[in-house]
């Protein structure tokens, strides 16, 4: 199989787009400490979908400096009986301000199958503009560090997840389209979005809930043909908690659904199991 890491990083792809922070809700975070959510990552095979793996976002408290930070946290593995054909154990973190959102540590580490990498990334939004990002990336025992100025709109993978969630969805109106930017590896990606609208989805576990629906300009490349090549849905509610994704890559299909989530900041239930 080449490549099933895809799975771990279309996952990520599924949050990871931002507006800008004008459109941030007033009340803060959509999400608290101690909450956790748990994804099934399904893959296409022929004509067979394989539950080949899952992942789990955490959210915890953490002292940085003296001031309340957020922990934020993401582990994304292939399970067991997929373990044979590709290996995946990778981890994401990182710790932002409470309030804003704003990153200050991340740190990137995969394990797959004989692959190894650990990125780690310190960023400086003190500084007037522009603001910094430094870095160390270890692949395979080869360390690279540098430096790259960027605008003060420019966040890491998993702070941008998390920023999604916290939008004022009641400004975004169908149609709507917005640009982001978004840090990967050592460059700045200039990507977008567009609001599609309302729609009732039904999950594998029978749930059904009223969600939004998003298409991403996504990167091109290794993993995606096209740009439009994803559709994502998230909970029409105040958590906005992702519910599923479909998306189609050059190696095939994948599926990602929420299998469950727990201590949302706000009441969190499905309209109906059947």
């Amino acid at each position: 199989m080449k490549k099933v890491s895809v799975l771990i990083i279309v996952l990520l792809s599924m949050f990871c787009y931002t507006l800008n922070a004008q459109v941030m809700r007033k009340d803060g975070p959509a999400f608290k400490a101690g909450e956790v959510a748990v994804y099934n990552i399904y893959y296409n095979w022929g004509f067979v979908w394989i539950h080949a793996g899952d992942v789990r976002f955490s959210v915890e408290e953490k002292n940085e400096n003296g001031a309340p930070h957020y922990l934020l946290k993401l582990v994304g593995y292939t399970i067991k009986s997929f373990d044979h054909f590709y290996t995946v154990r990778d981890t994401f973190s990182v710790t932002v301000s409470k309030e804003e959102l704003m990153p200050f540590y991340y740190r990137e580490v995969k394990h797959e199958d004989s692959y190894f990498c650990d990125k780690r990334y310190h960023f400086d939004f003190a500084k007037d503009y522009p603001a910094m990002v430094y870095w160390d990336i270890n692949r395979r025992g080869n360390l690279t560090s540098d430096s790259l100025k960027i605008d003060k709109t420019v966040f890491d993978l998993l702070t941008t997840c998390y920023r999604f969630r916290s939008l004022d969805m009641q400004q975004v109106k169908k149609g709507d389209f917005f640009p982001f930017n978004m840090l990967y590896d050592d460059t700045v990606y200039n990507l977008g979005l567009t609001y599609k609208g309302k729609e009732e989805i039904k999950l594998r576990n029978k749930s059904r809930y009223n969600a939004l629906k998003f298409t991403p300009k996504l990167i091109t490349g290794d993993l995606f043909k096209n740009e439009d090549d994803m559709a994502i849905y998230v909970s029409d509610d105040d958590n906005h908690v992702p519910l599923y994704i479909e998306a189609k890559i050059k190696v095939g299909y994948v599926k990602v659904m929420l299998q469950s989530v727990t201590n949302t900041k706000y009441p969190f239930s499905p309209l109906s199991k059947k």
